[in-house]
């Protein structure tokens, strides 16, 4: 479902942001430090930091819904990507190598736009649950006359 392009675009180390919503359908949500595509592009992962709001994983057992919202700071390229829920693990020591490298990417762009690093100094990264998401839509959430368009 997801292309190479869109893979690597989402691989690349950008704003994250997962939302839910509980069985009231009230929503909840929070920062992801990094994703992988998977399946050949069917799932993803998304690391969320263990520190996040709880409600995040309750709404997700709950609802088995969510959205990740992928924005790139240095040019507001913007993606959403909606699915459903998978399963949940804590993420493997193997794994922050690649997080904290997605991690440092988009630390680098927030640089790039004028936000220092000691603005985000204290948000905790590690460790994280791997929450794994099959993709259900795709839409581009870039700013402009092609907002909410449907990618396919």
């Amino acid at each position: 479902m997801l292309d190479k392009e869109l893979t690597e675009f989402l691989e690349a180390g950008l704003a994250i942001h997962i939302g839910t919503r509980n069985a009231r359908l009230e929503p909840n949500g929070c920062r992801v430090t990094a994703v992988r595509v998977e399946n050949q592009g069917r799932e993803v992962v998304a690391y969320v930091p263990s520190a996040a709001t709880p409600a995040v994983f309750d709404d997700l057992r709950e609802n088995g819904q969510a959205a990740l919202s992928f924005a790139r700071p240095i040019d507001e390229r913007a993606v959403q990507v909606k699915g459903v829920f998978i399963d949940v693990r804590d993420a493997e020591p193997g794994e922050q190598g690649f997080v904290v490298s997605q991690w440092e990417g988009f630390l680098r762009q927030l640089d790039i736009v004028g936000i220092p690093g000691r603005a985000t100094a204290t948000w905790k990264v590690w460790p994280c649950r791997a929450v794994r998401i099959r993709v259900t839509a795709m839409f581009s959430s870039t700013p402009g006359p092609d907002a909410g368009a449907v990618l396919t």
